[in-house]
C-alpha cells in the first residue's frame, strides 16, 4: 500500500471541499446533483448560471476523486448515458482519514460498495435533506437543524421494560416567526409492506407515550411519511386511521413533490 500524506492532503482542501466532505460523511451517499444543489448554488454570491455551477461541481468532484478522497459507486442514477451527472458519491477510506485528522481522531473506516436497496433508500433520504436545506435561503421559514440517522435515533424504555430504539430517517426543526416546528421524517419508497409501516408507526406511538420528547421539547414532533405518489400517501393514511391504538394526530402523509409545502405550512393538512 502506498503512503498517503494525510496532513498535506488536508492542507490543500478549500473551505468548500471540507463542506462537501462533511456532508458526504454525514449523509453517507450523495448524487452529483445533490452536491451541486447543496454547495454550488446559482444566485447572489454564488454561480451566475446553472451551467457554471455544473462545471464547478464537476471540477471539484473530479479533483477530490483524483486525490482518492471520495469515490463513486459503480451504480449510476440513470445509467451510463447520464455520465458524471449520474454519479453517486461517498467518502473513501482516505477521505475518512482526512476527516478524522481534522478532528484529531485515530482509526479509519473501510468504505465498500453498498447494496442497491441501501443506496436507493439513502439517496431518497438525501434528496429530502436537499429540499430542507433550500429553506436556508427562504425568508419566511428558517431551518434550525436537520439530523440524519443514527444521530436522530432515540432510545426509550418500552411497555415491557426493555430498551427500545426509535429509528427515524431524519429529524428536523424549522421556525416561522416565534414558532418552532419539530419533525421526524420517514422516506417511504413503496418497498415496505403495510405491516412494516404500521409497526414503525406503533414505535412512534410508544415513544410518544414515554413522554421523553415532550419533557425535553414541550411537544412531540410531527411524524411525516414522504412517499413517491399521492395514492401511496392516501393508502398509508387510511391504514393508520383504521388501526386501533394509533394516535392519528401524530402522523402526516405527503409526497416528495409536496414535502416542502407541508413543512412550510407547519404540517397543516
Amino acid at each position: 500500500m502506498s503512503y498517503v500524506d494525510i496532513p498535506n492532503l488536508a492542507a490543500r482542501l478549500t473551505d468548500r471541499d471540507r463542506l462537501v466532505l462533511d456532508d458526504l460523511e454525514k449523509h453517507r451517499l450523495l448524487s452529483t446533483r445533490n452536491i451541486q444543489a447543496l454547495h454550488f448554488r446559482v444566485g447572489a454570491g454564488n454561480h451566475l448560471t446553472i451551467g457554471a455551477a455544473t462545471k464547478a461541481t464537476t471540477r471539484v468532484l473530479q479533483r477530490l476523486h483524483a486525490h482518492h478522497i471520495i469515490s463513486h459507486l459503480q451504480r449510476r442514477i440513470g445509467g451510463v448515458r447520464h455520465g458524471s451527472q449520474g454519479n453517486i458519491w461517498q467518502l473513501s477510506s482516505t477521505g475518512d482519514r482526512v476527516q478524522r485528522f481534522f478532528r484529531g481522531e485515530p482509526g479509519r473506516t473501510r468504505y465498500t460498495e453498498p447494496s442497491s436497496l441501501f443506496t436507493s433508500h439513502t439517496l431518497a433520504v438525501s434528496s429530502l435533506v436537499v429540499q430542507l436545506r433550500t429553506l436556508e435561503s427562504e425568508p419566511s421559514v428558517e431551518l434550525l437543524s436537520v439530523e440524519p440517522e443514527p444521530q436522530c435515533w432515540r432510545e426509550y424504555t418500552g411497555p415491557q421494560g426493555t430498551v427500545q430504539t426509535l429509528k427515524p430517517d431524519l429529524s428536523a426543526v424549522t421556525a416561522s416567526g416565534d414558532f418552532e416546528d419539530h419533525w421526524f421524517i420517514e422516506a417511504d419508497e413503496g418497498t415496505e409492506h403495510l405491516p412494516q409501516i404500521l409497526a414503525k408507526c406503533r414505535s412512534y406511538a410508544s415513544y410518544a407515550a414515554s413522554g421523553i420528547e415532550q419533557h425535553r421539547l414541550g411537544v412531540f414532533p410531527a411524524v411525516v411519511w414522504v412517499t413517491k405518489d399521492g395514492a401511496r400517501a392516501a393508502s398509508l393514511s387510511r391504514a393508520v386511521a383504521s388501526t386501533p391504538g394509533l394516535p392519528v394526530e401524530l402522523f402526516r402523509f405527503t409526497t416528495t413533490e409536496n414535502f416542502i409545502a407541508l413543512i412550510t405550512s407547519g404540517g397543516a393538512p
